[in-house]
């Protein structure tokens, strides 16, 4: 199905706005010819290639299962990024892949027809992933009329989300008739993918790969490294993890009611996006009256700083692993939550605030099985904290029982790589068949040159 008139005229619009804007912003290298369809890394491998889109960090960490099953079936991938933090986890977890040519990496094109056309023309994928919620009308269209598969991982449609589609509904419609495969990671998600228009023949559903996080062995490394050098023993050490702008001065204002009650606190804090780290360096001096010691400049916590800032990039699953409890961020202001999976699969009693409509099912299991305390400001904040504090076993019993609930989803990643797996074949089949049938049905003098070219 062709995408609606107006959403072409509007992308065309839209075009010359968005050059605009990256010529003001701080670019990496090659980044706006990527995104406009200009110039793309040369491939230099002979494999079928997968093309994954995932826009940012959060996106990238969840696909990474996937895509390193993906690797060990013999196909290569190409993944794009729309966020410079995505970019950068890329180049993280795949640095070997991308040194010997099984995996390339690049902005997401802009999607508009001609872009998506010259970054197809380059990458000639067999198929295209797309992370939880991101879809774009001409892209997709253009993937149906090459006879590329187009499958959504890990699909999450919030009712939010659902009512801003369904406000335009022509859109939404040629979206849900030209992919190819949705895997809903709930049944509340798949109902309104089927109401927007998807078939029920297109809608799978399995566990969200959210919980298939696992513990890191280098990580936990680390942190029992840390642990001993920064001599945190005799310490309890919270961790405050992906906070945005707003979560860092409320977790401090916490902080200092409880200092004064709890010694030998160490408050962890890991801001979400590096551009803030100097802000909240600020902040944590001006709450603290200290300079804030910092990762990035390999600094440790002394034995009177209260706050540390982790101000470094990959070592998320450091800080966790070295925590004894956790308030995950994006949750007292209304981003929607992070990913509480990796606190929970190293064993650690979780905080999240009211906002949690992005992994609310996620939540709500955790909560169910009293690993996860949600709270609605700063006041009940400190109380969820006070309370560990003062039952230190109770916390324990309830990282416990987070750690078991995760470790009992870890089947998700094989089902959902299963079901892709089914779709690019038949996908396959299906574009073998119908080239079988246009040659039939080709013009007597077609079908001899074509049988003039066969190889013997």
């Amino acid at each position: 199905m062709q995408t609606p008139l107006y959403y072409r005229l509007l992308m065309a619009i839209a075009k010359p706005l968005y050059q605009l804007k990256l010529s003001t912003k701080k670019t990496l290298p090659n980044e706006t010819a990527q995104r406009f369809g200009k110039s793309y890394p040369a491939i230099t491998i002979n494999k079928p290639i997968i093309w994954c889109h995932a826009v940012s960090l959060g996106e990238t960490n969840t696909a990474e299962p996937i895509l390193k099953g993906l690797l060990a079936n013999n196909y290569a991938l190409w993944i794009t990024n729309t966020t410079h933090t995505g970019f950068e986890r890329v180049e993280q977890l795949f640095e070997k892949e991308l040194a010997n040519g099984d995996v390339y990496h690049s902005f997401v094109p802009a999607d508009k027809q001609n872009i998506v056309e010259n970054f197809l023309n380059h990458v000639n994928p067999i198929g295209a992933l797309f992370i939880e919620t991101e879809l774009w009308a001409t892209t997709l269209a253009i993937l149906e009329q090459r006879q590329i598969a187009s499958i959504l991982v890990n699909g999450r449609l919030s009712q939010k989300s659902f009512d801003g589609y369904q406000k335009f509904a022509k859109l939404s419609e040629s979206m849900m008739d030209n992919i190819s495969l949705i895997i809903a990671q709930d049944s509340d998600s798949a109902k309104r993918f089927r109401q927007l228009g998807a078939t029920s023949d297109k809608i799978r559903i399995a566990s969200s790969l959210k919980w298939s996080s696992k513990a890191n062995p280098l990580m936990i490394s680390r942190a029992n490294s840390l642990s001993k050098e920064w001599q945190l023993d005799k310490r309890t050490v919270i961790l405050s993890a992906s906070t945005h702008d707003d979560e860092e001065s409320q977790v401090l204002q916490a902080l200092q009611n409880l200092t004064t009650k709890f010694d030998n606190l160490l408050w962890i804090i890991v801001p979400r996006h590096p551009e803030r780290f100097d802000d909240v360096a600020m902040l944590i001096e001006k709450s603290t009256g200290k300079t804030a010691a910092r990762r990035s400049q390999d600094q440790k916590p002394s034995e009177t700083d209260s706050v540390f800032l982790a101000d470094s990039m990959g070592e998320l699953g450091v800080w966790y692993a070295l925590a004894d409890m956790a308030f995950v961020g994006g949750s007292l202001v209304n981003i929607g939550g992070h990913n509480p999976i990796e606190s929970a699969i190293v064993g650690k009693p979780i905080i999240m605030g009211q906002y949690t409509q992005s992994c609310q099912q996620v939540v709500d299991k955790l909560k169910n099985v009293g690993a996860l305390q949600q709270v609605e400001n700063k006041a009940q904040l400190q109380q969820a904290i006070k309370y560990w504090l003062n039952n230190p076993d109770k916390a324990k019993q309830a990282g416990r029982a987070g750690q078991q609930l995760a470790e009992s989803f870890q089947d998700a990643t094989n089902q959902q790589l299963a079901m892709i797996l089914d779709c690019l074949g038949e996908n396959e089949q299906y574009r073998i068949q119908n080239e079988m049938r246009l040659m039939d049905n080709a013009p007597v003098e077609s079908k001899k040159i074509i049988d003039d070219f066969e190889p013997n």
